[in-house]
């Protein structure tokens, strides 16, 4: 099961009701398709950074969602075809990458070298 974030931006015209009826129907869409939904956040109503849908205003919500790739589809048609939708975004949440390399210890300002050394074999650091 992949994890998704799901973005999305409401009408700021709609009462706290409208905006729960929206969000249940988002996460009608996820159960649906055999995914669920791990968390909400209502980020409340910011300034869109241009005109969407003649509104200058929306309503943010994030959700966390897990579940089969064919939620994504779904969760765009639903997006295109909602009126009260202005935007919709799903991005596949990934785990923190861990690094590959050690990082080589800093040397302190009073130190002077060269940037590569030569170890053993003619190897270079």
């Amino acid at each position: 099961m992949n994890s998704y974030e799901v973005i999305f931006i409401l009408d700021p015209v709609l009462t706290e009701d409208g905006v729960e009826a929206e969000i249940g129907a988002v996460r009608e869409v996820v159960t649906k398709k055999g995914g669920e939904v791990a968390e909400v956040q209502k980020w409340g109503k910011k300034r869109l950074a241009y005109e969407v849908k003649k509104r200058r205003d929306g309503q943010y919500i994030l959700m966390k969602v897990g579940g089969p790739g064919g939620v994504v589809a779904d969760l765009d048609r639903h997006f295109r075809i909602t009126e009260t939708i202005l935007k919709g975004m799903v991005v596949r949440a990934e785990e923190p990458r861990r690094t590959r390399f050690k990082s080589k210890p800093s040397r302190s300002h009073g130190e002077v070298g060269t940037a590569t050394q030569e170890v053993g074999d003619g190897e270079l650091q």
